[in-house]
C-alpha cells in the first residue's frame, strides 16, 4: 500500500491541481461578516429590511453567486416582489412569514426555502426580528433587478 500512495503522490505532484487558487478563474473569497455594513432600512419601497452582501461580483470581476444576510426587526417587512433569478433563503435566527406567489411559509433558524424565478414573494419578521441568510445565482447583486408589488 505504501508504494501505491507514494507512486500516486508523485504521480500527483507532476499534474496541475485544477482548484488550486492559481488555476481558478477567481480566487476564493473569505469574508467577515462583521465587517460588512448594513445596507438599506431607510427606502419604503423595499420595507424594513437590512441586507449585508458578503459574496458579490463587479463588472470587471464577476462571481457566479451572490450571498448575504438579510436582517429585520421585529415586526419589520420586505415588501412583494419579483426578480429574475431563483434565490435561497437559509434561517438563521427568530422567525417570520415569507409569503410565495400567495402562500405563506414558516422561516426560522434551520429552515431553507426556495423562491422560482419570478415568483412573487415578500416576508414580515416575527416578535423577535430575523435574520436569513440569502443567495441568488448572479454575478452580482446590482444586475438583479427588483420588481415591487402594486401596494394597496
Amino acid at each position: 500500500m505504501t508504494e501505491f500512495l507514494d507512486s500516486f503522490a508523485s504521480e500527483m505532484g507532476e499534474t496541475t491541481q485544477l482548484h488550486q487558487p492559481g488555476n481558478l478563474p477567481h480566487a476564493p473569497l473569505s469574508v467577515d461578516a462583521a465587517t460588512v455594513p448594513l445596507s438599506g432600512g431607510d427606502d419604503p419601497t423595499y420595507g424594513e429590511v437590512r441586507w449585508r452582501t458578503l459574496v458579490n461580483g463587479t463588472p470587471e470581476t464577476p462571481r457566479e453567486m451572490v450571498f448575504g444576510i438579510a436582517e429585520f426587526g421585529p415586526g419589520d417587512r420586505l415588501m412583494p416582489h419579483r426578480h429574475t433569478p431563483a434565490e435561497v433563503y437559509f434561517g438563521l435566527e427568530g422567525s417570520g412569514i415569507v409569503t410565495i406567489d400567495g402562500v405563506d411559509h414558516e422561516i426560522r433558524a434551520g429552515v431553507a426555502l426556495y423562491v422560482p424565478a419570478d415568483a412573487e414573494h415578500g416576508t414580515v419578521a416575527g416578535p423577535d426580528g430575523l435574520r436569513f441568510v440569502y443567495s441568488f445565482a448572479s454575478q452580482d447583486f446590482e444586475s438583479i433587478v427588483y420588481r415591487f408589488s402594486a401596494t394597496a
